[in-house]
Formats: C-alpha cells, structure tokens, sequence
C-alpha cells in the first residue's frame, strides 16, 4: 500500500504507461472499481454537511500548543459545512498588555473542527489530525507612526482634534527617548475568516485551480493521496488600515482593544476572486502609483458593495469612459473644423477653464494619483486650445459682421449679466461656511 501511495504521488511527472501501473496497482489492492474511482480525483476530508466546531485563541507566538492554560476568545459549535450556512460573528474586548506596549505581538489562532473533536493534538481519543483545520493570523502589524498634516481652523488657529492627539503621542514618544522615526504597533480591530466550501470532484494533479491547489499545498492541508482539509481563509481586504488603531503608551492609550470576529462559508470561485483583487490592488500600488488613500477606497467598494450592484457600476463606468473617450476625439475635431462662434458661448470656456484649473490644483495638493492627475491636465490643455480657437474665429465673425453684435453674443452676455452674481454668491457662501468649519493645511488649501 505504501509502494501505491507513493507510485499515485509521482504521477503527475509521469507518462502515460506509468499512471496506468499505477492504476493496475490500486486495482490489484483489493479496492476494486471504487477504489480506482477515490484515486482519480482529490477528496474533501470535511463530508458536506457536517458539523463542526470553532475555536478562536490568542497568544503572542505564532506557534499555539496551550490549550490547556487557555481559554477560547470565541467559542462556536454546529457550523453547518455548507455553501449556504449562516454567517456567525461576535466582537470581544481585548486588554492591553505591557506586553503590547512594548511592540510585542499578538497572534490569533483559529481552529475548525468536525464537531466532538478537540484540537489539542495531547488529547488523546478526541484529536484527530484530519478533523482540525487551522489558520494562525497576526493582529498587530507594525508601521510609521502618523505624523500630523498641520490641520487646523484658518480663522481662529484651532487645530484638528486627531491631529493634537497625534501630537500628544509624538511628544510622549520623545519623552520616552523614542526615536521620530520608530515604528509602532498598530491593532487590527477585525478577524473575517472564512471556510472554503469546495465539494466539486477536482481531478487528481490538474483538475484543481492552481492558486486554490497552491494555498492547500503551502499550508500543509493536502495528503499524497489527494485528500485535503478545508482552507481556513482570513479575508484581510475587509480589514482597512484606516481602521487601525495605533497602540502606543501615551495618556490616551486605551486598555482595551476591540476585536470584531466572524465566520462565514466561501466557495471556490470568490476565494479566487478575493487573490486576484488583492494582486490588483499591489500591482496598481507598485507599478501605476496609486496612493495608499486610493487603493483602501478602491478595496472598500469592491469588498463591500454587493456583486450585483458592483458589476452594474461598472459596466456603467466602462460605457461612460467609451463615451468620454469618444467626446474627447469628437471635441477636438469640431473645434479643428470651427469656423464661425454662432451659438457658442466664449465666456462659458472662460467659467469652464477657471473650474478646470481649480480641480487640478486641488488634485496636485490632496496627492491624488498621477494617473487622475493626467486626465484633468489633458482636460486643461483641451480647455487652453478651445479659448484660442474661439478668440480666432471671433474676430474673424467679427471681420466678417462688419463688427455689429452677433445674436448669440447679445444673449451671452445677458446671461451672465443675470446668472453670475447669483453663482458668484454662492460659491463665496460656501467658502465661508467652509472657512469656519473645516480644518486646512493653509490659506492656499482653501
């Protein structure tokens, strides 16, 4: 038997004439047809259907053997595995140590097991290593400590109220004799885990999705003989970073950390889904420079939005930059092919490019993207020949007029006469509410 288990694992890199030994052996084993039949394709060692059981720990090794002298921090029985089971979630307080303070770390350890069976591999009877599947997450990453932006009322100097904190976990660090420049922890205030729900009959070496194949093999969750554990999956995209909670040993430090926990089933394909979107978003944040800010904004919409309503966003986004694009190319050719100003408005161009101006240099000072960045300033360069066309083509209207008012003029400037002011006041009453309620780095800012 062992010699058949070991002809069945090096099939993959064989040819033809060995994978058939290999299945007259499991023939001759006495299996017969079925066994024949268990041996082609991989094995869920979770039956669908099944109860089970999850435990939640907390330690601060990534390594977890006291189960002894540790109590769960969740603690839930008669999971369904089920692609339609119901989603289970809690939210636990966690204290803060001296140990945390001090960047230490803190790991949670989660385990799912077919129900009656315990984890502990020193219970002897209960324990059962194809029964427990397991994932050990970490809820503290270290990172840059904030530093303040300068926030502040421009009328009165009052600054941001997160930014004096800031500043008071800045002067505590200094005190402490911490350098500027020191890394501190951070807490991540949310453990999503899901369970890959997978019961399709994937063919031995290269019936199974390679990345789903990958995450079995690395975590040590499949056998040589095809058989598998469930994936214990975190779902990390849920998770944002501006919902991190910085653990210093300031004034403010709290002494307890919330820890929001769930479980929820996944199939297959969405496991998929989620890898691709995270590759997506580190690639766009190498490659194409998408701030941070951008790329979180990005996670949140995808990971939060339902999938219909996400895939009708969209297809409408894509149908609208098609239609932007085409708006671009036949902008440019009417106004190449401008000869006379009759029913356009000059002064609307002057209105549009101020507005335009405004946008990009809001873009530059918030650090937008230099992708976002590029359009506006395509938008820009577009307005600049639009104004110089139109001046042209007035003064050949103009030549052509023997310089009498043209109707479409008469009525621009009426427009403006009457629809200006109203704007105008507007706009300022707008600055001003802004001026005395929101927090800017500068006068320039506002």
């Amino acid at each position: 038997r062992i010699g058949l288990l070991s002809v069945s694992a090096s099939a993959r890199n064989c040819g033809p004439r060995e994978k058939m030994l290999a299945s007259a052996l499991s023939l001759l084993s006495g299996g017969g047809a079925s066994a024949a039949q268990q041996a082609r394709y991989h094995k869920n060692a979770f039956p669908p259907g099944e109860r089970l059981d999850l435990r939640v720990y907390l330690s601060e090794r990534p390594r977890f053997r006291d189960f002894n002298n540790t109590e769960p921090i969740w603690h839930v029985s008669g999971l369904l595995h089920a692609n339609d089971a119901p989603q289970q979630s809690t939210t636990v307080q966690v204290p803060v140590t001296g140990h945390l303070i001090a960047n230490g770390s803190l790991f949670a350890h989660a385990f799912i097991t077919r129900e009656g069976r315990s984890p502990d591999p020193a219970a002897t009877g209960s324990y059962d290593p194809w029964a427990t599947t397991t994932l050990t997450q970490a809820l503290v990453v270290h990172g840059a400590r904030p530093e303040p932006l300068g926030l502040r009322k421009l009328t009165t100097g009052e600054p941001a109220p997160w930014e004096e904190e800031l500043r008071r976990g800045a002067v505590a660090a200094a005190i402490a004799g911490q350098p500027p420049d020191r890394w501190v922890p951070h807490w991540k205030p949310a453990l999503h885990l899901s369970l890959i729900v997978d019961f399709e009959p994937h063919e031995l070496f290269r019936g199974m999705p390679p990345h789903y194949q990958h995450h079995l093999l690395q975590r040590r969750l499949m056998d040589r003989d095809g058989t598998y554990k469930p994936l214990l999956y975190s779902n990390e995209l849920t998770v944002m970073r501006q919902h991190w909670l910085a653990i210093n040993d300031s004034a403010v430090s709290p002494t307890e950390l919330p820890l929001e926990l769930s479980w929820s089933p996944m199939g297959v394909k969405r496991f998929a889904w989620m890898q691709q979107l995270e590759a997506s978003f580190k690639m766009n944040e190498d490659k194409l420079g998408i701030s941070e800010k951008e790329s979180e904004d990005m996670r949140g919409m995808f990971v939060h939005t339902p999938p219909a309503l996400l895939y009708t966003t969209m297809g409408v986004s894509a149908v609208h930059l098609l239609f932007d694009v085409l708006a671009f190319q036949s902008d440019l050719s009417f106004w190449r092919g401008m000869e006379t100003m009759e029913g356009l408005s000059s002064r609307a161009l002057l209105l549009n490019q101020a507005m335009e101006l405004v946008v990009l240099l809001y873009l530059i000072e918030e650090g937008s993207s230099w992708l976002v960045q590029v359009g506006s300033a395509f938008t820009l360069i577009l307005g600049f020949f639009k104004i110089i066309k139109s001046v042209q083509v007035r003064k050949e209207d103009k030549e052509r007029t023997g310089g009498v008012e043209s109707l479409t003029e008469k009525y621009d400037r009426l427009a403006f006469r009457y629809l200006l002011l109203p704007l105008l006041l507007l706009v300022a009453g707008y600055s001003v509410y802004c001026l005395l309620t929101w927090y800017y780095r500068s006068w320039y800012s506002w």
